[in-house]
């Protein structure tokens, strides 16, 4: 390599560093990462405190009795009520509104907790040395399209107010935070910031994890157990989710978080932002993503956070279909029927198709015991075989690629059943969505077990009206649909009744072929 070229790289990266190391509000004291890790990239924290500070998920509090009666705030918008507590200076509760469970209450993500129970609430803050646990409340403002609440707690050192802002007509909250020395002779802060993962408590199968934006930062990737003993540096996106919520920072304009790792603790999730060493005046303005699951809500905050629906290559195709069904759903009111719909309608493109290709298949069928036995006459001569075999396909007007036609429109219609999959398993509309009679909740599975078993039945039927002439055909057409029937029991009924109605309207097909062809 030229030499011009080594010593321009290297003055760059000295002059990067420089500017580092004076640009950190307090550049005496240990650096908080490895200085090859770049933004939104992770790594393992090591033991040695000389590579980088240890992490901390604790936090020693300064009032470890009860010395003030909670005070409660409410903010009611029509998206949601959010209930505010000046223990903590804190999100107690989130209720969202437009999205009823059992009994028609609001779906509630963050839950008020007892006094030893902190860390349940949102937007907890511990500092390095004791964290004050009871704020004042300072004001409350209503805007037209947010708002504000302010708390403010004061140390030994320091003044801290924590000011929070809450969209209107959106999923979103931002939290302004601003640190005042009480004198010129103070000790450096370094503030932590924990909420919680998303809990429904009725959902019973509901689960957590964790994700963060890549570091190509463009798309939105799941945190594995493996990862535990990992910290992100300087992350854009980073939260946690259940199966239909998502709680997580969006958006850190002034880099408050300087990297951000996750506390587990009793199969619960915390995601933890951890901010610079302070030791002057300082504030910052956070944004946070507090919503479900849904692509309008989501995108309305932040076009990247589209990704915690976990699309991949199958995205334009999933948010397609997902607009059809709710546009079918708007005229019939009811999700079941819309399922019922959406299938005859994805079906109908393909009939032509799948008749034709039916029809090939019976007539190869009819003509196998003999290439079957062309196969044994001539297997010593593979070569005289393959002859005999191609004579024979000319002499019926038969084509070898027959059977891979008569499957063409199953492998056409495979990536709308994988899309239809990621959608109907974790819709959030669906939920407590009601169908017909015992059918109440589309979400989760059938309580009876009715829909997988009409499904198995239906599979049978259909290989019933399918010509077999292998013996190991017609015992895997009993044992493939006992197979799938015990599958499909856990799955939410709205997507065994797609597949149910997918079954059906293949067997309307095989009818229809015998009409047409007979």
């Amino acid at each position: 390599m030229d030499r011009k070229l080594l010593f321009a790289m290297g003055l760059t990266i000295a002059t990067l560093m420089i500017f580092h190391y004076f640009n950190t509000p307090d550049h005496k004291n240990k650096t908080t990462v490895p200085v090859d890790v770049r933004p939104g990239q992770s790594y393992k924290v090591p033991t040695a405190q000389d590579l980088a500070q240890p992490i901390n998920t604790e936090i020693d509090f300064v009032d470890k009795k009860i010395s003030q009666k909670e005070e409660i705030k409410k903010i009611d918008t029509d998206l949601y009520e959010i209930s505010f507590s000046n223990y903590g200076g804190v999100i107690s509760t989130v209720d969202f509104k437009k999205h009823l469970g059992k009994k028609d209450v609001p779906l509630r993500t963050i839950h008020h907790k007892n006094f030893y129970e902190r860390e349940d609430s949102a937007f907890l803050l511990a500092l390095d040395e004791k964290t004050p646990y009871f704020y004042n409340f300072k004001e409350t403002k209503e805007l037209e399209d947010s708002h504000y609440i302010t708390f403010e707690a004061v140390t030994s050192d320091w003044i801290i107010n924590k000011i929070y802002k809450v969209h209107k007509k959106i999923y979103k909250i931002d939290l302004e935070l601003v640190f005042e020395p009480k004198s010129k002779e103070i000790k450096s802060i370094q503030p932590r910031l924990f909420f919680p993962a998303p809990i429904v408590a009725e959902i019973s199968d509901d689960k957590l994890e964790g994700f963060t934006m890549d570091v190509s930062g463009e798309s939105v990737r799941k945190v594995y157990e493996k990862e535990l003993d990992q910290a992100w540096v300087m992350p854009s996106i980073f939260g946690a989710e259940d199966k239909y919520f998502a709680h997580c920072l969006e958006k850190d304009p002034n880099s408050f978080v300087q990297r951000a790792f996750f506390k587990f603790a009793n199969k619960k999730i915390y995601p933890v932002l951890q901010g610079p060493v302070i030791s002057q005046k300082s504030s910052w303005n956070i944004s946070f993503y507090v919503g479900p699951k849904l692509i309008d809500d989501l995108t309305a905050v932040d076009p990247r956070l589209e990704g915690l629906l976990y699309f991949g290559w199958l995205s334009w195709l999933c948010k397609l279909l997902l607009k059809l069904l709710e546009w079918i759903y708007s005229f019939l009111g009811n999700f079941g029927f819309a399922i019922i719909l959406l299938t005859i309608l994805i079906k109908m493109p393909f009939l032509p198709l799948s008749i034709t290709s039916k029809k090939k298949i019976d007539e190869y069928q009819r003509y196998q015991p003999t290439i079957n036995r062309i196969r044994m006459k001539y297997k010593n001569d593979l070569k005289l075989q393959q002859a005999e075999i191609m004579k024979f396909h000319k002499d019926h007007n038969l084509s070898p690629t027959t059977p891979f036609f008569g499957c063409l429109p199953f492998l056409i219609q495979m990536p709308i059943l994988f899309a239809l999959y990621r959608i109907l398993n974790g819709y959030l509309d669906l939920y407590q969505a009601p169908f017909i009679g015992w059918i109440t909740d589309l979400s989760s599975k059938d309580p009876y077990y009715v829909l997988p078993i009409l499904m198995g039945g239906s599979m049978i039927w259909q290989q019933l009206l399918t010509p077999m002439i292998d013996a190991r055909q017609k015992v895997m057409m009993f044992f493939l649909p006992v197979i799938m029937t015990y599958i499909f029991t856990g799955f939410p009924a709205g997507l065994v009744l797609y597949w149910l109605m997918n079954n059906l309207l293949m067997i309307s097909e095989d009818y229809l072929k015998k009409m047409i062809y007979k």
